[in-house]
């Protein structure tokens, strides 16, 4: 792990995407999202999603969160 210099914030979001295989074509998009907003916290987490919209409105969401929290820490 790095460390990270003080005043710096550094989050961290993995996005895990697959097709079940036994799903009907066209379905069983999965998708598994970890996030952690300050990096080495040690504090995640996860939620799972199984469309193309609700992977986008986690992330956008994440993101959006995560700026607004570094807005009003400055």
């Amino acid at each position: 792990m790095r460390a990270v210099p003080v005043g710096e914030r550094t989050g961290v979001l993995v996005l895990r995407v697959w097709f079940e295989p036994s799903a009907r074509a066209g379905e069983g998009l999965r998708a598994r999202i970890t996030a952690e907003e300050q990096l080495g916290s040690g504090e995640r987490t996860t939620v799972v999603a199984d469309s193309v919209e609700q992977i986008v409105e986690i992330v956008r969401s994440w993101v959006e969160g995560f700026a607004a929290a570094s807005l009003t820490k400055q």
